[in-house]
Protein backbone atom coordinates (compact mmCIF):
# COMPACT_ATOMS: atom_id res chain seq x y z
CA UNK A 1 0.00 0.00 0.00
CA UNK A 2 2.80 2.58 0.92
CA UNK A 3 5.05 1.80 -2.73
CA UNK A 4 1.02 2.83 -4.40
CA UNK A 5 0.83 5.76 -2.09
CA UNK A 6 3.88 7.46 -2.76
CA UNK A 7 3.73 6.77 -6.42
CA UNK A 8 0.46 8.78 -6.65
CA UNK A 9 2.23 11.73 -4.17
CA UNK A 10 5.22 11.70 -6.76
CA UNK A 11 2.83 11.98 -9.39
CA UNK A 12 0.89 14.57 -8.32
CA UNK A 13 3.67 16.03 -7.55
CA UNK A 14 5.15 15.92 -10.94
CA UNK A 15 1.78 17.21 -12.78
CA UNK A 16 1.37 20.29 -10.43
CA UNK A 17 3.24 23.22 -12.18
CA UNK A 18 5.48 25.18 -10.27
CA UNK A 19 5.81 28.59 -12.64
CA UNK A 20 1.70 29.82 -11.42
CA UNK A 21 2.99 30.98 -8.38
CA UNK A 22 5.55 32.94 -9.18
CA UNK A 23 4.06 35.66 -11.32
CA UNK A 24 1.49 36.07 -8.03
CA UNK A 25 4.20 36.47 -5.55
CA UNK A 26 6.25 38.51 -8.06
CA UNK A 27 3.01 41.38 -8.32
CA UNK A 28 2.76 41.11 -4.52
CA UNK A 29 5.60 41.31 -3.75
CA UNK A 30 5.91 44.62 -5.87
CA UNK A 31 2.84 45.76 -4.62
CA UNK A 32 4.48 45.73 -0.90
CA UNK A 33 7.61 47.40 -2.18
CA UNK A 34 5.53 50.08 -4.01
CA UNK A 35 2.99 51.04 -0.75
CA UNK A 36 6.31 50.61 1.55
CA UNK A 37 7.92 53.37 -0.67
CA UNK A 38 4.55 55.47 -0.42
CA UNK A 39 4.14 55.22 2.66
CA UNK A 40 7.89 55.84 3.82
CA UNK A 41 7.41 59.05 1.72
CA UNK A 42 4.18 60.15 3.43
CA UNK A 43 5.62 59.78 6.92
CA UNK A 44 8.43 61.65 5.97
CA UNK A 45 6.68 64.62 4.64
CA UNK A 46 3.62 64.39 6.82
CA UNK A 47 5.60 63.24 10.00
CA UNK A 48 7.03 66.41 11.19
CA UNK A 49 4.09 68.63 11.00
CA UNK A 50 2.02 66.18 13.05
CA UNK A 51 4.63 65.77 15.58
CA UNK A 52 5.11 69.28 15.94
CA UNK A 53 1.32 69.99 16.63
CA UNK A 54 1.59 67.58 19.14
CA UNK A 55 3.84 69.10 20.54
CA UNK A 56 2.17 72.57 20.93
CA UNK A 57 0.09 73.08 23.51
CA UNK A 58 -3.75 74.45 23.42
CA UNK A 59 -2.98 77.25 25.31
CA UNK A 60 -0.64 79.88 23.18
CA UNK A 61 0.80 81.36 26.70
CA UNK A 62 2.39 78.28 27.74
CA UNK A 63 6.18 77.07 26.94
CA UNK A 64 6.39 75.37 23.67
CA UNK A 65 9.18 73.80 21.87
CA UNK A 66 6.94 72.89 18.58
CA UNK A 67 9.28 74.87 16.84
CA UNK A 68 12.38 72.99 17.75
CA UNK A 69 10.59 70.25 17.43
CA UNK A 70 10.08 70.80 14.25
CA UNK A 71 13.22 71.81 13.25
CA UNK A 72 14.87 69.04 14.40
CA UNK A 73 12.39 66.74 12.50
CA UNK A 74 13.07 68.49 9.55
CA UNK A 75 17.22 67.69 9.78
CA UNK A 76 16.19 64.06 10.50
CA UNK A 77 13.75 63.83 7.67
CA UNK A 78 16.26 65.16 4.96
CA UNK A 79 18.63 63.00 6.70
CA UNK A 80 16.36 59.70 6.22
CA UNK A 81 15.83 61.18 2.43
CA UNK A 82 19.12 61.09 2.14
CA UNK A 83 19.99 57.96 3.40
CA UNK A 84 17.57 56.53 1.89
CA UNK A 85 18.51 57.70 -1.82
CA UNK A 86 22.15 56.26 -0.97
CA UNK A 87 21.22 52.86 -0.06
CA UNK A 88 19.12 52.22 -2.63
CA UNK A 89 21.84 53.52 -5.21
CA UNK A 90 24.05 51.38 -3.36
CA UNK A 91 21.51 48.09 -3.76
CA UNK A 92 21.01 49.26 -7.50
CA UNK A 93 24.96 49.12 -8.10
CA UNK A 94 25.42 45.65 -6.39
CA UNK A 95 22.19 44.12 -8.21
CA UNK A 96 23.85 45.38 -11.45
CA UNK A 97 27.17 43.85 -10.74
CA UNK A 98 25.92 40.94 -9.26
CA UNK A 99 23.83 39.81 -12.28
CA UNK A 100 26.87 41.04 -14.74
CA UNK A 101 29.42 38.71 -13.02
CA UNK A 102 26.61 36.03 -12.75
CA UNK A 103 25.92 36.59 -16.99
CA UNK A 104 29.25 36.46 -17.46
CA UNK A 105 29.98 32.95 -15.84
CA UNK A 106 26.35 31.85 -17.45
CA UNK A 107 28.69 32.78 -20.74
CA UNK A 108 31.34 31.01 -20.10
CA UNK A 109 29.75 27.93 -18.61
CA UNK A 110 28.22 27.64 -22.03
CA UNK A 111 31.22 28.30 -24.27
CA UNK A 112 32.80 25.80 -22.09
CA UNK A 113 30.02 23.63 -22.51
CA UNK A 114 29.87 23.68 -26.64
CA UNK A 115 33.13 23.25 -26.81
Amino acid sequence: MAPAYDRAMTQAADAAPATPATPAVRRIGAQLAVGAVLGFAASSFGGPAVIGWWYEPPIKDAFSCASSVRAALAQFVKMQLICAALGGAALALAVFLVRRAMSRRAAAAHQAHKQ
